[in-house]
C-alpha cells in the first residue's frame, strides 16, 4: 500500500506587487523523513513556508496537510502542525513554563506529563522556571521547538531552527529531529543556511533559487554526479609523468599538481587505468583516494547562475 504524504504542494505561486515570489512549487513530504529547504537568501524559502502555516495565501496552487486543503480547511489542516516561523515569539516576563502552559491549554489533551516530556527532550529542566526575558537567543530557540512539538504534530515545520545554537545545541536539535521523524513517524521540514548540518540531518533535499524548485534529491544522489565521475587524488612521488600518460590514453581531462601528489576527475574504472599506467612508467603510487563534494560545494554549483 502505497504511502500517503503528510504535506503536499500542488503547483503553488505567490505574487506580492505583481512581482511574482513563488513560482508552481510543488513538493511532498513523507511520513519519517526529514526533508532539508535549502537555497540562498532571498530565494523564497519563508515565503513558502509562510503559505504552509497559512499566514499568507498563495496566489495560485494548493497546499494540503494530511490531506485537507490549508486554504479551505485551515482548522483541519493547521491543527496536524507545529512550526517555527522565523524568531519564536513568548511572554518575555513569564517563565518558559508558563509560556508552554499556556499554549497547552489551547490544545487538547496536552497535560503535565506531556509538558514534562517536551521540557526534557529540549533539555530546558534548570532554566524551564526563569524568565523568559533572561534566556539567551539559544534557550529561546529550544523553548520554541518544544512549543512546536507539544501536541505531537504529524508535520514539524522549522524555519532556521539552529540559529543561536552552539554546536552542542545543534548536534541534539539533529538528533532529537531524526528520533521524531523515525520514531514517531513525523514528517519534517527544515529550513536552513548551514547546509552541512542539512547533509548531516536531512533524508532529502529540496533547494530554491528565485523562487523556482530546482531539484528535489535525497541527500547522497546529491552528493554523487550524475556521471559518476568523482574527483580523485593520487599521492605519488612524482607527477612528471602525468602529461605523457594521459596523452598515450587519448584521454583530454583537465589535471593539477598537489601536495603530495595530483588530482584528476575520472570515473572508476578510468582509476584503475590510470594507477596501472603509472606504476608501468615508474611512478611510486602511495594511495588513491575520491574526494567527494560536500552539500555544499554541490548546491553552489547547482545554484550558480540565473535559473532557466
Amino acid at each position: 500500500m502505497a504511502v500517503s504524504p503528510v504535506l503536499q504542494i500542488r503547483n503553488v505561486s505567490k505574487e506580492i506587487h505583481r512581482r511574482r515570489i513563488i513560482h508552481s512549487v510543488s513538493l511532498k513530504v513523507y511520513p519519517g523523513e526529514v526533508m532539508g529547504l535549502l537555497g540562498p537568501n532571498g530565494a523564497g524559502k519563508t515565503t513558502l513556508i509562510r503559505m504552509m502555516t497559512g499566514l499568507i495565501t498563495p496566489t495560485r496552487g494548493e497546499i494540503r496537510i494530511q490531506g485537507k486543503s490549508v486554504q479551505t480547511h485551515f482548522e483541519e489542516a493547521i491543527g496536524h502542525v507545529g512550526a517555527i516561523v522565523e524568531n519564536p515569539e513568548f511572554y518575555p516576563f513569564l517563565t518558559g513554563y508558563k509560556n508552554l502552559l499556556h499554549f497547552a491549554r489551547m490544545v487538547p489533551g496536552v497535560g503535565e506529563k506531556r509538558l514534562r516530556e517536551v521540557i526534557a527532550q529540549v533539555k530546558l529542566e534548570e532554566a524551564i522556571h526563569d524568565p523568559v526575558k533572561t534566556y539567551s537567543l539559544g534557550m529561546r530557540q529550544r523553548l520554541g521547538v518544544a512549543q512546536a512539538i507539544l501536541h505531537r504534530p504529524s508535520l514539524l515545520i522549522l524555519d532556521e531552527p539552529t540559529n543561536g545554537l552552539d554546536p552542542a545545541g545543534i548536534r541534539e536539535l539533529r538528533d532529537y529531529l531524526r528520533h521524531i521523524a523515525k520514531a514517531e513517524g513525523a514528517a519534517v521540514l527544515v529550513s536552513s543556511h548551514l547546509l552541512s548540518e542539512m547533509e548531516l540531518m536531512c533524508d532529502r533535499v529540496a533547494i530554491l533559487r528565485r523562487g523556482k524548485l530546482i531539484d528535489v534529491r535525497p541527500v547522497t544522489e546529491i552528493l554523487r554526479r550524475d556521471s559518476e565521475e568523482l574527483q580523485t587524488r593520487f599521492e605519488v612521488d612524482r607527477t612528471d609523468a602525468v602529461p605523457s600518460i594521459l596523452l598515450q590514453l587519448g584521454w583530454e581531462r583537465e589535471w593539477k599538481k598537489c601536495p603530495g601528489g595530483f588530482e584528476i576527475r575520472l570515473q572508476r574504472e578510468e582509476t584503475a587505468e590510470l594507477n596501472r599506467r603509472l606504476i608501468q612508467a615508474g611512478v611510486r603510487v602511495y594511495g588513491i583516494h575520491r574526494v567527494e563534494q560536500t552539500l555544499e560545494e554541490r548546491f553552489l554549483e547547482m545554484t550558480e547562475g540565473d535559473p532557466t
